[in-house]
């Protein structure tokens, strides 16, 4: 999905991101409306996005990895349609047209919180895909690497720690790929009637934040090493959610919701 990044096609110049699933797998069903594929930021302006809270390292190099760990959140949903929320990490998206990602998403059905699931897509090839279903409180983790050269550079992985589950997807790009941005980010998904509200959540902390611009993704160092930027996510109020300042060692932050409302 795009920064502001949608779980649906977003907006003229919002960037997209979400990953595609293994051949199995279906696109969420669940959804009260329908979920579409990732997208970029609905448009960045500064340092605030209409769908992504987090951060992106934004030096125009050839990002090659990018990775993060987090503990899937518990949602308060408070009944609007579309409600949901993703976690990703992805290459692109913050000032290009394409996003290489994977993550988590909960889908909220009423007042209930829904399945969670993993997920990966590469906008805008392809619709957002579940892969496996998580739990709260399950200690996740997410990367993409690109290796140039190979007819599937990019090897998206998302693993729960928890529970043993994994997926791994080799993709290729169609769409253009730059990969000059890499990203870690909470986003209000859009579907087909717009972008989703904002379910409640507690604080969610973003832990060994990783990125690299070397051959095949290696060396990877802090979110901080390279020029990047706090994204704020922004609707009807101010603020819908807010990242704090990156912690000492520069590899995480925690993202707090603010208000739901698109």
């Amino acid at each position: 999905m795009k920064h502001a990044r949608w779980f649906a096609v977003p907006a003229a110049g919002v960037l997209a991101a979400a990953g595609v699933m293994s051949v199995a797998a279906a696109p969420f069903a669940s959804a009260a409306s329908e979920l579409g594929s990732g997208g970029v930021a609905l448009q960045v302006h500064g340092a605030s996005s209409g769908n992504w809270s987090g951060y992106a390292d934004t030096q125009k190099v050839g990002y090659t990895f990018v990775e993060a760990n987090w503990t899937e959140p518990s949602y308060t949903c408070d009944g609007n349609s579309p409600e949901s929320s993703a976690i990703w990490v992805g290459i692109d998206g913050y000032s290009s047209s394409t996003v290489e990602q994977g993550g988590t998403i909960a889908i909220c059905s009423g007042k209930n919180q829904g399945a969670h699931e993993a997920w990966w897509e590469m906008y805008p090839t392809n619709n957002v895909q579940e892969v496996f279903a998580i739990k709260v409180g399950d200690k996740m983790f997410a990367s993409v690497t690109y290796s140039a050269g190979k007819s599937q550079p990019y090897d998206i992985v998302v693993k729960d720690l928890t529970s043993g589950k994994s997926l791994n997807k080799l993709e290729a790009c169609l769409a253009g790929c730059l990969n000059n941005s890499a990203e870690w980010i909470v986003e209000s998904p859009s579907f087909s009637t717009g972008t989703a509200y904002l379910p409640k959540f507690a604080p969610i902390k973003f832990t060994s934040g990783f990125a690299s611009d070397a051959v095949n993704g290696a060396n990877p160092v802090s979110i901080s090493s390279f020029t990047h930027v706090s994204i704020t996510m922004t609707g009807a109020q101010p603020k819908r959610a807010v990242p704090s300042a990156l912690t000492s060692n520069g590899e995480g932050f925690t993202d707090k919701w603010v208000s739901s409302k698109p």
